[in-house]
Parts: C-alpha cells; sequence; structure tokens
C-alpha cells in the first residue's frame, strides 16, 4: 500500500512535495518537554495574514494566537477577549484529574456511578448510561475523546468546581473560568485564546503541572475526535492534539499541531458566526500558520 501510495505521488508531485509525503508518512510527534519553546516574538508578515483571516469572517467575531514552538514567531487577534468557554472548560478540568491522580489523590480504576442528576443533552455517549458505573480513566478519555459533557459534570462533581478553578489559577490561566450552575451560579464557563495559547505552551514543553501529567493530557488531546476543524485543510499526516467547543453562538478549536516541518500553537475561538462559517475560519488560520511558520527545509 505505501509503494503504491508513493509510486502515485510521484507521478503528481514534484520531489519537495514527495519528500514531504514520505516525511509525514513516518513521522512521530516529538514528546512533552522535548520543545524548548523559545521567547515569543510578533512576526508582522504572520500578523497581517492572521488579520486578513479574520477580516473575512461575514459576521461575528475571531479571537487567535499562533506560536512557532520552533523560533517562538507568534500573532494573535483580539486575544485577551472574554469568551465563551465551551467545551474548553474541560481543559484545566483534565489537568486536575490528572494532578490528583498523580499525587494520589484520586484513583483512575476508581468507579464513580452516573446519577441522574449529571445528566445533560449536547455532545457525548452517556446520555442512555445513567446508573451505570465507569472509571475514573473511562469517563476522563470520554470528556476529550467525546467531549463528553455528562463524563465532565460527574468528574466536576469528584474533584469540586473550586478544585479545577485552582487549577486555571495554578496553571497561570487568568481568564479562564468554570460556573458552578449547579449551585446556582449564573453565566458562561470563560476563557481566552491568550488562556488556552499559554496552557498549550505549557503541554507541548511538559511544563504544564509536571512532565508526567503534560504527557498523559497530550496522549488524550491527540486521540481522533469526532471533530478536528484545526486539521481540516492540512495534509492527513499532520498530527494535532487539541480540544474543541460548541455552543450555539460560540465554536472554537485549540491545540498543538506536529509536523515534519515543524510545531506550532494555535488557540481559535470564535462567537456569534455561522457554524460553517466559524470552521472555515478556524481551518483557514490553521492552515496559514502551516504554510507561513511550516515552510522549512525537511
Amino acid at each position: 500500500m505505501l509503494v503504491l501510495l508513493v509510486a502515485t505521488a510521484v507521478v503528481s508531485v514534484g520531489p519537495s512535495q514527495l519528500r514531504e509525503l514520505i516525511s509525514g508518512l513516518t513521522f512521530v510527534p516529538p514528546p512533552a518537554a522535548s520543545i524548548a519553546a523559545p521567547p515569543s516574538h510578533t512576526d508582522s508578515a504572520l500578523q497581517a495574514r492572521l488579520e486578513k483571516v479574520a477580516s473575512a469572517l461575514p459576521r461575528g467575531r475571531l479571537a487567535a494566537v499562533v506560536l512557532d514552538l520552533e523560533t517562538g514567531a507568534a500573532a494573535d487577534v483580539d486575544a485577551t477577549r472574554i469568551y465563551p468557554a465551551a467545551s474548553l472548560f474541560k481543559l484545566p478540568l483534565l489537568m486536575e484529574v490528572l494532578d490528583e491522580e498523580e499525587s494520589r489523590r484520586l484513583e483512575p480504576e476508581r468507579l464513580v456511578e452516573v446519577r441522574p442528576e449529571d445528566w445533560t443533552d449536547g455532545s457525548g455517549v452517556l446520555q442512555a448510561r445513567i446508573g451505570d458505573r465507569l472509571s475514573v480513566r473511562e469517563l476522563t478519555r470520554l470528556m476529550i475523546e467525546q467531549s463528553d459533557n455528562i463524563a465532565a459534570l460527574v468528574l466536576l462533581d469528584l474533584v469540586g468546581i473550586a478544585s479545577a478553578n485552582a487549577m486555571a489559577d495554578r496553571l497561570g490561566l487568568v481568564d479562564t473560568h468554570v460556573v458552578d450552575h449547579r449551585g446556582g451560579e449564573s453565566g458562561e464557563h470563560t476563557t481566552s485564546a491568550t488562556d488556552m495559547a499559554h496552557l498549550l505552551v505549557n503541554l507541548a514543553t511538559g511544563k504544564a503541572v509536571s512532565q508526567h501529567v503534560s504527557e498523559q493530557a497530550l496522549s488524550l488531546l491527540e486521540q481522533k475526535q469526532s471533530v478536528s476543524w484545526l486539521g481540516d485543510e492540512l495534509p492527513f499526516w499532520v498530527k494535532v492534539a487539541h480540544k474543541w467547543g460548541d455552543l450555539p453562538d460560540a465554536r472554537h478549536d485549540v491545540g498543538i499541531v506536529f509536523t515534519p516541518r515543524g510545531s506550532y500553537v494555535i488557540a481559535v475561538l470564535t462567537q456569534d458566526s455561522l457554524p460553517e462559517e466559524s470552521a472555515r475560519a478556524i481551518a483557514e488560520v490553521s492552515r496559514t500558520t502551516y504554510d507561513y511558520l511550516g515552510n522549512r527545509a525537511l
């Protein structure tokens, strides 16, 4: 199969594209802590390209941060504006769960019952499993891979919303707040593109809580998910560790994109746009970053 694919590529692409194809087929993402991530600096050309994509959004608004993990070249748009987090609130919750497992305050194989009060609509696969007992490990996997809202609620009950918010503070996420809806707190979970990019850089460099926790989180975020707007316009061999979020008025995708050309952090948040327009804009920001920052010799 590989020989046939490469043979076909010889006919349809040039030597440089063929080299990249072969590199992509054998590419393995670098482990956490192996990336140095030099200090960031605004790249004026990349900034112009990012602003062009943002301004082309027909309605609503877009916030984004992109950062080349090899050179530190960066660009951002509306980065500190606070947005509804949608399912991005699951990231600080994920870090709290993994931290409690590492410190042995929480057992990954502990079975937890899905109670009627945990039922909620939206993404996920647990709506028909009220009364079932699932391990913390399985709930964590479902929360990320399926973006399961019920799994997130069960885990929030287990670790406590105060602990999830304390983890956000510990991670340096100044705009990220998990709302205690069932405790009577109003409003939406919140975050910003800056917060998400900050967390992703720390994950990529193994500094989010610890190297072990960072590696565990990345392993989960690298698993295939039902949505990957960040990867929609990228070559099939690119690896994306990410988390997406979707509400009627907000659509986001944030992650680390690993490629043979190099790796980059990207956080794109949108609000008040049509769903298909938001998805297209997120994909275009990622493709723009891939084309500009990743154009290195293989």
